[in-house]
């Protein structure tokens, strides 16, 4: 987020938050809380509106201080149906720090929780700019998920896919916004917006009243709050549909990040999981030693950026929550590899996807482990310790031991079958989320090309600790005797036997980045493992269904910490059948059809 996108927020001398960008206040100087209550949470029927329903989206337009969510939240904790969940879409253009946000929301002591926990996972924002892109937050013990757009209004409703069940438009004043008052935005506002929902707004404008009208919505003056004389309660055209039913059992195939991933997000939704894995959790590529949570860098700043910007975001904010003891090292060196890294380097440290301070550029001699290196500095990614992370997003769910050797659509749900004969029924979904056995499952390795790589790191102690994480076409990740390094990248492989072939080219890489250390190290003795990773045609993750209540989630690479926790949180949305937690241009980018040949889509 640039200079121009900060609201310029200041506290009057009556204590009010204003914004000196747009010379208006946040909210009534009456009451604040009391003002959201009226006009937006009784505007749209809460909560009655929400009664008997499994799952609840709600648009707002205009995040502010966050305390309508706040108010929302509190709501809902209050009266939610049992196992029920609310997913939100807040948009902000102009996002406050949370300093701010803070200060605000400590007026009211009754939302202390629901502030704390908002402010806890508030997006970063150095005084220069935030970063732009969804951000997501979870508040797993009220069943409340939030997706912030930080981004402009318009991009924000093109790239979510939902569809609303209530919506709060709460900008600055029409005269002092127009710009998110205007008819193309109702008219996407009406897009998003499911028949029979509900709006509301503080100001009854006549150019709102208008705008509205004319996108199809029915709009009733009521009484308004405070100072104000008047508000809109809004209908959208049409008939309330009524919901699907929910899924409620899933199979997951595959025991490693993205199968983890998934028990961990199906627990905040109310699903459960039968988790099956041939051998042990993490027993593939997801159970080497160490791991790097880096993005994917892609200088073109589109929408390929923003899939590993956002999922970045979210796994690292994710893994510092709830499993801190997993943290190895934060930091990662990225070396130039070739001459054109360093116009590719400027461009992507510029990118609005990656907050102020993630990425910096380094130059030749200002990293003690590589001197002659420079490269860009992935300030806050991890290298984390895999079988922890494991165990926490697994928690309590134990892993089925078994070979799944084929599935089958029965009249009490799917059934999956194994190697030894037994069967396993029930489910109303079943997510094939696993690395090297994806090849022997069915006909998906031809269907959608999918091509395994087999890869073979070492460890190794050194009496010279790395001190950082550093990645050059190779990488090296300090452990707490030594390092590990590698990996050979070996395609069309699935063997996972160790070669001294691979090690010597492990070293041989590393000699080409580290040459005393290799040299010092050359003799060993070396831990050896291979593992095979999933890759596809355009090096891009399969996200999606393959069959009517059968979905993938693999193809994930290297990148599979990085990208895993927020790939299983947009699946298990579509599943449900709510707003996918990805862009609708990036969601499109992963589904498995794009795969299939073209007679075949």
């Amino acid at each position: 987020m640039t200079a121009s996108n900060d609201p310029e927020l200041y506290f009057a001398e009556d204590g009010a938050p204003r914004s000196g960008r747009f010379g208006d206040i946040y909210y009534s100087l009456q009451d604040g809380l009391s003002e959201s209550r009226a006009v937006f949470l009784a505007g749209c029927h809460m909560p009655d509106v929400w009664a008997g329903r499994s799952d609840f989206t709600l648009l707002e337009l205009g995040f502010g201080t966050g305390l309508n969510i706040a108010a929302v939240m509190a709501l809902w904790a209050e009266t939610r149906p049992t196992g029920s969940h609310l997913h939100i879409f807040s948009i902000e253009g102009f996002l406050v720090s949370a300093t701010n946000a803070g200060k605000a929301l400590a007026a009211w002591p009754e939302l202390t929780p629901f502030a704390d926990a908002l402010l806890a996972q508030w997006p970063q924002k150095s005084e220069k700019r935030a970063r732009r892109g969804f951000h997501y937050m979870d508040f797993p013990e009220w069943g409340v998920s939030l997706t912030l757009g930080l981004m402009d209004v318009r991009a924000a409703l093109t790239a979510w896919e939902g569809r609303a069940d209530a919506v709060f438009l709460d900008g600055f004043s029409p005269a002092l916004n127009p710009d998110m008052w205007a008819d193309d935005v109702f008219a996407l506002v009406a897009d998003r917006t499911k028949g029979g929902a509900r709006l509301a707004t503080f100001t009854v404008a006549g150019l709102v009243r208008r705008g509205l009208q004319a996108a199809g919505f029915t709009v009733e003056k009521r009484p308004g709050f405070g100072r104000k004389r008047e508000r809109l309660e809004v209908v959208r055209a049409g008939k309330t549909s009524p919901a699907a039913s929910r899924p409620k059992k899933l199979a997951v195939v595959g025991a490693g990040i993205a199968g983890c991933a998934l028990v961990h997000e199906a627990r905040h939704l109310g699903l459960e999981v039968d988790l099956f894995e041939v051998e042990s959790v993490g027993a593939g590529a997801s159970g080497n030693a160490a791991a790097l949570v880096t993005p994917r860098l892609d200088a073109g700043d589109n929408d390929i950026s923003a899939l590993f910007a956002d999922a970045f975001a979210y796994a690292t904010a994710l893994y510092r929550q709830l499993c801190p003891q997993a943290i190895l090292g934060e930091g990662v060196w990225q070396c130039e590899a070739t001459p054109k890294d360093v116009s590719r380097f400027e461009r992507i440290v510029r990118q609005s996807g990656f907050a102020e301070g993630d990425l910096s550029l380094f130059a030749a001699g200002e990293v003690a482990d590589i001197p002659q290196a420079s490269g860009i500095g992935l300030n806050t990614a991890l290298w984390v310790r895999p079988v922890d992370i494991l165990s926490v997003l697994r928690g309590s769910k134990n892993s089925i031991q078994a070979c799944i050797t084929g599935h089958k659509l029965t009249e009490a749900g799917w059934q999956v079958e194994t190697s030894s004969g037994s069967v396993h029924a029930g489910y109303d979904a079943i997510i094939f989320a696993c690395g090297d056995g994806i090849f022997d499952l069915a006909d998906y390795r031809a269907r959608y090309d999918l091509r395994p790589v087999r890869g073979q790191v070492e460890i190794v102690s050194d009496t010279v600790p790395l001190q950082s994480a550093t990645s050059w076409g190779g990488y090296a990740i300090p452990l707490a005797d030594g390092f590990l390094f590698g990996a050979t990248h070996e395609r069309e492989d699935r063997g996972v036997d160790v070669r001294e072939a691979d090690r010597a080219r492990n070293l041989d890489s590393l000699a080409r980045a580290m040459p005393e250390r290799a040299a010092r190290v050359a003799a060993g003795p070396f831990h050896s493992r291979a593992s095979i990773r999933v890759m596809t045609r355009d090096y891009l993750p399969v996200v999606g269904a393959v069959d009517e209540g059968v979905y993938l989630l693999t193809g994930l690479g290297a990148r599979g910490f990085c990208l895993a926790p927020l790939l299983a949180r947009a699946l298990l949305n579509q599943i449900i059948g709510v707003p996918s937690a990805l862009p609708r241009a990036v969601k499109n980018l992963l589904d498995p059809r794009r795969l299939l040949p073209r007679g075949d889509v």
